[in-house]
């Protein structure tokens, strides 16, 4: 049992600790895919901004009141000397394509044929406008032409020695002009953000609580081991010791056997049979006891099946209870069909169940007992109840009256521990079996045994 807590709490502090591993790593793929986002976006609009900034400078227009005249023209009125930035024709919608996008990119294509575009001012805006700015570790901004680099800044302790792995961090590519041979580069490797790194924290509390918990319970269970272990040698002990008696109770009662015979003063005839009865139910207890022990112990018996006549071994265990009961005056009634005279049980097992169906009869009647053991057989099964005109047994109570140590709350000034249903109800299903209970406060119970027919 502590081998497989043991393991038990390993898998769970494992599965604990991945399931905390995946969750923060998607925490962190979200916020990079949350940064790229906001990246592009941001430096997309800033160099598209400072292009045609500088475009306008470069150009001698006035940034403030920018004119551009728009002709319609054929293709073959385009003069020899004129250079073609590329065209603009849109007969169809599609994204990001419209006629201001497609001016900025071809001032940006002359731009860049003309000269660098300033990455000091792209730097400057950058780092003024984009507000998760300060959470950047590292970044690096270039412009290329085809596949070579043209211009490049770098911000950040180390970064170019950072930078030169393009799969850490944020890799942006902005295309440029209309040619298609300009592009803008950035990558940026950011910080562990402020949510994260406290969701970090909660992950590493919370599997150092259950660690916690997990050597507590651990140590707990250390503990109930050990205390099973007493009890469980405790309970050989005194098994031991209820076996051992036995012997010399059933000596004891062979001896008044023989002293009943010889006496012959009634007073002491009386004397001698009150022994016997108190010897034969200390007799019967432990019986009982040493039966409950080895039903509780085997979840399942092997059954020794045998004819078994119920009314006459009915009639044997009445004979003993009523020395125990000799203060009750006892009736007892039987209606057994003849076709469900003879059944096919365990003997030593289906005695212990009737012993308590009647025992229990008896014990919680009052001083007139009338019991009615009835028997009858339908197609494959035997039906055998123990009806008494007892004390009966409330409906709450009646849902737990077959679970171990549970006593009806009209039982309790009766001795008992609650264990003997518990018992008759393994027997039954060790037989294959079904019982049910039917009862009213002040009216009796009546306890129904359904047996399949077996040899």
């Amino acid at each position: 049992m502590k081998n497989r807590f043991a393991i038990f709490v390993f898998f769970v502090l494992l599965l604990l600790i991945v399931s905390q591993l995946i969750w923060v790593n998607q925490v962190l793929e979200r916020d990079k895919r949350r940064f790229k986002e906001e990246l592009s976006t941001s430096i997309t609009e800033l160099v598209m901004f400072q292009t045609s900034k500088q475009a306008f400078e470069l150009f001698g227009a006035n940034p403030e009141a920018p004119s551009i005249t728009l002709e319609k023209i054929t293709t073959d009125s385009v003069p020899a000397h004129a250079k073609l930035y590329g065209n603009y024709e849109r007969d169809n919608y599609e994204q990001n394509k419209s006629l201001s996008k497609f001016l900025e990119s071809v001032m940006a294509e002359m731009l860049l044929e003309e000269g660098a575009l300033n990455l000091q001012i792209i730097d400057s805006l950058f780092r003024d406008n984009f507000q998760y700015a300060p959470e950047l570790l590292v970044y690096s901004l270039k412009t290329m032409k085809n596949n070579e680099t043209t211009d490049s800044l770098y911000f950040g302790n180390n970064a170019i020695k950072q930078l030169n792995d393009t799969t850490k961090g944020v890799y942006i590519t902005t295309p440029l002009g209309t040619s298609g041979a300009y592009r803008f580069v950035s990558h940026f490797i950011f910080k562990p953000t402020t949510i994260t790194r406290r969701l970090v924290g909660l992950a590493v509390m919370s599997a150092i609580a259950v660690v916690a918990v997990a050597i507590i319970l651990f140590s707990l269970l250390s503990q109930l081991q050990r205390q099973i272990y007493r009890l469980q040698s405790q309970e050989k002990r005194v098994r031991g010791i209820v076996h051992d008696l036995k012997s010399p109770l059933s000596y004891i009662f062979s001896m008044l056997g023989l002293f009943e015979i010889e006496e012959k003063d009634e007073e002491k005839i009386g004397l001698i049979a009150d022994g016997k009865s108190r010897i034969k139910r200390l007799t019967d207890n432990i019986e009982k006891m040493l039966t409950d022990i080895k039903l509780n112990e085997k979840k399942s018996v092997v059954l020794q099946r045998q004819s078994y006549d119920i009314e006459t071994r009915c009639r044997e265990i009445m004979k003993d209870l009523q020395v125990i009961y000799s203060n009750k005056n006892i009736t007892i009634d039987f209606e057994i069909a003849q076709n469900a005279q003879t059944i096919y049980v365990d003997a030593f097992y289906f005695d212990n169940c009737l012993r308590n169906l009647l025992d229990n009869s008896i014990k919680y009647s009052h001083n007139n007992p009338v019991i009615k053991v009835a028997a009858q057989k339908e197609k494959n099964n035997t039906f055998i109840s123990v009806t008494d005109n007892g004390k009966g047994i409330s409906k709450r109570d009646q849902r737990h009256i077959f679970s171990s140590f549970f006593r009806s709350r009209n039982a309790t000034s009766e001795a008992g521990h609650g264990i003997g249903l518990s018992a008759v109800q393994q027997i039954i299903k060790e037989h294959d079996g079904k019982i049910k209970l039917k009862s009213e406060l002040g009216k009796g119970s009546e306890f129904i045994i359904t047996l399949p027919d077996k040899k």
